[in-house]
């Protein structure tokens, strides 16, 4: 990331909150008409460093610098100027030191941990040119710069079959086998592997923050060079693999890649890198014959200034709270002016603001539908109030305005557990504690008074019984709302729950009353963040108060309760096992409907191995349904017997054994891979088979092989062997 650094530029402050002393009315609109509606993506709720499991994140990056320099082969990777540019062993946390030699497995710990909480992982493939050799963890000098012993150099293809266990002696490290590895152990973006790849990390600092291992500053023609070449070897492994590229870091880089030295004779009559570097991918794509950007990925650090900085760890007096409060209005708000050196600069604020509709402009006229991605931002403020309100705005922008991706990241403070940034996801991901969700289709929602409040709304897909709000107050002193809802819904209750400055944790607020006509009125705290859930006057299916699951007995056990059922039909329990690329139908349970709560349990007596996700289709009589939030529940490692080959290693001569977990009732397939990928062998097993023999094992030359057994629904476990 690039560093939120101080500022010595002090502006005059615009658009602050209220003073404390002025009483504030606030008019907020709400239509749930079509005109207004747009599709959240639930990957803009996403992180680069989870906090809580309560949050709920839609998705986890894996980026920063470390992964301009990681090397898939041994887990080695650079840190560069953030730390003593030394090789080390950084990504390997977590890990035993035998498991951290063995390929890929920094980005496959990612990936499962990821999985095992519902959440997508994203991962950042090499392009600057050299990755780490070695984990030595001492520096990498001046006089050792790439290339050099310290050095392996990137190639993006191969040309030559994959293997399992690459070469580290052949002085090269390829991207295309890096996927293949990734494809091979956790399936096709397509089948529920990496949800994407972004193609490196903030190119246009590649000089600063490497030195080591790209030195010069990287030009416009070669970072759009090696993103065409990437992305064409990526996806000829895997042709739904997502391509997210650019991964720049700021406005300087948006506007001139850092003051690039081919710039002058690059632009041309493009207004900004952006447009360059999307019409030449553009063009590159038509050549191609295939899509080579999925996503446009920029990171956001606000360079809004208060007495600091806002986004700096420092950045706490007043000035700073409020400059924060209004910064993330430069993001969508035309016309507004903050308080820094670009919106200062009279061509950057009419040419280049607000951010998300600029860049989306850029999107429009020089590689369409392609999607928007901010991988990494940060508005300061992690453990006060300001910070978490200014959290929750944003991501309400990134659903009203279409970003398809974002990440949080948080700022380097060892002393800070960012308490308010995890109540901020959790008015949208979790706001009751039970899973409950802000909704996946935005509709058209607006305030009278932008810098004192902000609103957000939603429905899930086109039902709208029920609205969910997001209501902010920017101002030191309550807020009396006047709501209008303009909806062909009538809606007869509310329910809320909010955080605010008495403490950063989401709790349930007063009810809605007095609503009539779809209007009603609405007091918010000072300084606080609210969400609002209407309900409409018809029947609901269900209004699900707790879901969750345990391990009983080595058998899942999920529990849930309802609040009321008015008109319900049944829940429909389906489960996604690890690999699988779907949730599919797992039982009914029939609802019993009423005005008091209801508890209800359902036993999975054969999970598939690992961790296994569930989730909750309710069902009404007339058909119409909604689905709940995921409840992932791992399996413990005695909970049924495991695939285990052996002897491992397998000596020479020797016959291979293998014990297969217990069955559930279903025939199953065993297949053996050698490092190629290629299938040296493939048994269909009756029913029942828990024990193997395999002597045709005795011929297989020495050499990392993979064991497999999949059942119906897909690969039920795996296990790397070696031949002696």
């Amino acid at each position: 990331m690039k560093p939120c650094l101080p500022l010595t530029l002090l502006l005059a402050l615009g658009g602050t909150a209220a003073p404390a002393w002025a009483q504030l009315a606030v008019s907020f609109t709400v239509n749930t008409g079509a005109a207004g509606r747009r599709p959240i993506s639930p990957l803009i709720y996403g992180t680069n460093e989870p906090l809580r499991d309560a949050d709920r994140y839609g998705s986890v990056r894996l980026g920063g610098n470390r992964l301009t320099g990681y090397n898939w082969e041994n887990n080695a990777s650079h840190a560069g100027a953030d730390y003593n540019h030394q090789n080390d062993s950084y990504l390997c946390g977590g890990l035993s030191a035998s498991d951290c030699n063995l390929p890929g497995r920094a980005l496959s710990q990612f990936y499962q941990t990821a999985r095992s909480k519902g959440q997508a992982a994203l991962l950042t493939l090499p392009l600057a040119g050299y990755v780490a050799a070695d984990k030595s963890g001492s520096t990498v000098t001046v006089a050792q710069t790439a290339p050099s012993g310290r050095w392996k150099p990137v190639v993006f293809r191969k040309n030559a079959p994959f293997t399992l266990a690459p070469d580290v002696n052949d002085n090269a490290v390829y991207v295309d086998e890096e996927v293949n590895y990734l494809v091979q152990q956790h399936g096709t973006t397509a089948s529920g592997g990496v949800a994407a790849y972004f193609l490196d990390n903030e190119p246009g600092l590649w000089a600063e923050n490497h030195s080591r291992l790209h030195p010069a500053a990287a030009t416009m023609q070669e970072v759009v060079t090696k993103s065409h070449d990437a992305a064409l070897a990526v996806k000829a492994v895997d042709p739904s693999a997502q391509i997210y590229g650019g991964v720049l870091y700021g406005f300087s880089d948006y506007f001139s890649l850092q003051n690039a030295p081919d710039y002058g004779s690059q632009i041309g009559g493009y207004a900004w890198f952006v447009d360059y570097y999307l019409d030449r991918l553009r063009q590159a794509s038509n050549t191609a014959g295939l899509r080579l950007l999925d996503a446009l990925d920029v990171h956001y650090y606000p360079e809004a200034v208060g007495t600091n900085r806002v986004c700096l760890t420092t950045a706490n007096t007043a000035l700073d709270r409020q400059a924060r409060l209004q910064a993330p209005r430069t993001l969508w708000q035309p016309g507004y002016q903050e308080n820094s050196w670009i919106a200062n600069e009279p061509w950057f604020l009419t040419n280049y603001l607000p951010i998300i509709p600029r860049l989306q402009q850029s999107i429009d006229a020089y590689y369409p539908d392609t999607k928007l991605s901010i991988s990494e931002y940060a508005f300061g403020g992690d453990d006060d109030i300001s910070g978490g309100i200014a959290q929750a705005d944003v991501l309400g922008i990134f659903g009203k305005y279409g970003v398809h991706h974002a990440s949080w990241w948080k700022m380097y403070n060892p002393g800070s557990t960012a308490t308010y940034i995890s109540p901020a996801f959790q008015l949208y991901t979790n706001y009751d504690g039970a899973g409950s969700t802000f909704g996946s289709t935005a509709v058209a929602a607006t305030t009278s008074d932008i810098p004192n409040t902000s609103v957000y709304a939603a429905i899930s897909g086109s039902d709208e019984r029920r609205l969910t709000l997001v209501v902010l107050n920017k101002a030191s002193q309550p807020v009396q709302g006047s709501f209008t809802l303009a909806s062909g819904t009538a809606y007869v209750a509310g329910a809320a729950w909010g955080f605010d400055q008495s403490g950063p944790s989401v709790v349930s607020r007063p009810a809605v009353t007095g609503l009539a006509g779809n209007q009603f009125t609405y007091t918010l705290p000072a300084l606080s963040a609210t969400t609002i859930v209407l309900t409409a006057a018809g029947p609901l299916p269900v209004t699900l108060s707790a879901f969750d699951g345990q391990e009983v007995g080595g058998q899942p056990l999920l529990r849930w309760t309802t609040a009321s059922e008015q008109d319900a039909d049944y829940f429909e329990v389906q489960r996604r096992g690890e690999g699988e690329a779907s949730f599919q139908p797992l039982g009914r349970v029939p609802a019993t409907n009423g005005s008091t709560p209801r508890q209800y349990t359902f036993r999975d007596a054969a999970p598939r191995p690992g961790t296994n996700h569930y989730r909750l289709r309710l069902v009404d009589r007339d058909g119409s349904a909604t689905t709940s939030a995921i409840v992932s529940v791992h399996r413990t490692a005695g909970a049924d017997p495991t695939l285990t080959a052996f002897p491992n290693p397998l000596p020479p001569g020797e016959a291979l054994q293998v014990q297969l977990p217990a069955a559930d009732g279903a025939s199953r397939q065993l297949r053996v891979r050698n490092a190629l990928g290629q299938v040296k062998l493939l048994r269909e097993l009756e029913a029942g088979t828990t024990r193997v023999s395999l002597p045709e094992a005795v011929a297989w030359p020495a050499g990392v092989y993979v064991v497999e057994v999949s059942g119906p629904h897909g690969l039920l476990q795996r296990q790397q062997l070696m031949r002696q």
